[in-house]
């Protein structure tokens, strides 16, 4: 039956758009749990509830839309936090909930949203296109030449800003660079896990890794399997037992997380 369920077109399109936004999310993951910029990827992920509406509302792709949205408040927080005092938490205390308001909003005057709204909030990765590849490709592309040419100033920038400013790096620059990938990232994954559960497939397999490896490399290499094991078994377990895609791969991932983190504790014991 498994392979017979891989012989189908949507399964197969579903099945290769999930990895590649499972190595995205993985890798990014790493930096945003080095840097506990979670509650960023949270501010996003909600805050492309608006996008989709609005693109709705003007009756253009809502996910494309969504992208388009999330990119725009990631730099408007980058531009304001380094423009302003203000901490991270604090700008995204404000966008946060003024995205999340206007997106409510937007939901009640647009007739019909409120049907497609469970898919848009908890994922449905099987009704990916083959333009919703092209564009996790294209995405992929873009992030891996990022990370390969700035890897390096993005890794100083997590462990120690102050030394990276030293060195002459351009701080503001690359924290806007990495913001807005984060966000790409974010918003083409709504279609995965949806806009509620989007933080935790960025979070989990990550924190997985942290609980398990001591260096850089490994906890990115681990962080891309727990993520692909994740999609691969949920993806295949919701279409098995009929269950929604996003929350199977999201419990899924939570099983190898508390796994790793009993593993962690046996170690140190």
């Amino acid at each position: 039956m498994m392979l017979e369920l891989l012989l189908f077109p949507f399964f197969q399109r579903a099945l290769i758009t999930g990895l590649i936004l499972g190595v995205l999310m993985a890798v990014l993951g790493v930096f945003v749990v080095l840097r506990r910029m979670s509650f960023f990827a949270d501010a996003i992920g909600h805050s492309a509830l608006t996008g989709i509406a609005l693109g709705l509302l003007l009756k253009t792709d809502p996910f494309f839309a969504a992208l388009v949205f999330a990119l725009l408040v990631a730099a408007g927080i980058a531009l304001l936090r380094h423009y302003s005092h203000l901490h991270l938490d604090t700008l995204l205390g404000v966008f946060f909930p003024a995205a999340v308001a206007l997106g409510v909003i937007i939901v009640q005057l647009t007739p019909g949203f409120q049907t497609d709204l469970v898919s848009f909030l908890f994922g449905d990765i099987l009704t990916v296109s083959n333009v919703d590849i092209v564009t996790s490709i294209i995405i992929a592309i873009v992030v891996g030449v990022i990370l390969v040419t700035s890897g390096k100033r993005l890794l100083l920038i997590t462990f120690n800003e102050a030394l990276a400013r030293s060195q002459g790096i351009a701080v503001p620059r690359y924290e806007l660079l990495f913001l807005l990938m984060l966000a790409a990232v974010i918003a083409i994954s709504i279609k995965l896990v949806g806009i509620i559960l989007i933080t935790a497939m960025i979070v989990i397999p990550a924190a997985t890794a942290q609980n398990l490896t001591r260096s850089m490399s490994s906890m990115i290499g681990v962080s891309v399997a727990v993520s692909l094991i994740a999609v691969l078994v949920g993806m295949l377990s919701s279409a098995l037992l009929s269950l929604p895609s996003g929350p199977t791969v999201v419990l899924v991932g939570a099983t190898l997380f508390a796994t790793s983190f009993l593993v962690a504790r046996l170690r140190s014991a």
